[in-house]
């Protein structure tokens, strides 16, 4: 059987370094296909689409299994989207990563699957630990910066500017130069310095207003860097660590639809890196324990449950 991963170039950051990590795990026949929905569907291939979930239906993405995640996309009535799904058959099984996509699915009359699928993450990652008594960095962050800076990385520059801890950044976002602040481009450095960057890091700083899945909180939690997270959806699902509750919910417009949107509240983070930063060494360590056990499960989640995106 030859594999077709279906991945639209250019979209949300995790999901074409997803494709890639997918057929890297999956092993040999698989390919990797692009932006054109009616010329990626490959006949006499397993055709897995691993994209966004409301926009996939809006432009018609037809794959033999969907694998989506959505970070609370409203469409709006123009969109038709009960229309195109009574007319188009896009998908012969849906499956989705979180209890949180698979509700707001149902909410919108998008079949899905009653078996969740997480996300996968690289296993190289479970071959390093964040040693408390030799990090390079307090505070890492990762996330591709978008017009609606739905990684409240502007957020993140004025707590770290006020707070002035050691900091790495993996992301395309604007930050002030610093010597205690070292940046990387989002998507520029590999898997195996990613791991080697969060081991030398004690906590992930994770202030999105809301996710489809929250890849890096879980890449942190495997090598066991601590992740202070908003207690939003869908992460809050799976993490361990140390998390910041939203002040409001309310429905706002990103991406050229409407999504519902956790209001992060600046003290609320700050006061969390803190505590954070607090920490003893006992302390930490239980924590961090905790963090990669969790990890590990989330993973061996994922591979045994693979063979369901493997057959139709």
């Amino acid at each position: 059987m030859i594999i077709n991963i279906m991945c639209p170039r250019g979209s949300f950051g995790s999901l074409n370094y997803l494709a890639n990590l997918m057929k890297q795990i999956i092993g040999n026949n698989v390919t990797i296909s692009g932006n054109n929905p009616k010329e990626d569907y490959k006949p006499n291939y397993l055709n897995i689409l691993i994209d966004e979930g409301i926009s996939s239906v809006i432009y018609k993405r037809k794959a033999d299994i969907w694998w989506t995640d959505t970070p609370a996309m409203l469409p709006n009535s123009y969109h038709k989207i009960d229309e195109i799904l009574l007319n188009e058959q896009l998908f012969k099984k849906h499956y989705t990563v979180s209890e949180f996509n698979k509700q707001h699915y149902k909410e919108l009359n998008i079949p899905v699957e009653e078996t969740t699928i997480p996300r996968p993450i690289n296993p190289i990652l479970f071959y390093y630990k964040t040693d408390y008594n030799n990090t390079t960095y307090d505070i890492i962050t990762i996330g591709k910066h978008c017009i609606c800076d739905r990684k409240n990385l502007r957020l993140q520059r004025e707590v770290f500017l006020k707070l002035n801890f050691r900091y790495c950044v993996i992301s395309d976002a604007l930050m002030p130069k610093r010597p205690n602040l070292t940046q990387f481009n989002f998507g520029s450095i590999t898997d195996e310095q990613k791991a080697r960057l969060l081991s030398k890091s004690k906590f992930l700083l994770w202030t999105s207003f809301a996710e489809g899945f929250g890849l890096p909180v879980l890449e942190a939690m495997a090598v066991g860097t601590i992740p202070i997270y908003t207690d939003v959806p869908a992460h809050n699902e799976f993490a361990i660590g140390i998390p910041i509750k939203p002040e409001d919910k309310i429905k706002s417009c990103c991406y050229g639809v409407r999504i519902i949107k956790y209001v992060i509240n600046e003290k609320e983070v700050e006061e969390a890196v803190q505590y954070a930063l607090s920490m003893n060494k006992e302390e930490y360590e239980d924590l961090q324990y905790r963090c990669m056990q969790r990890a590990t499960e989330i993973y061996n989640d994922f591979i045994n449950k693979l063979p369901l995106l493997l057959s139709v």
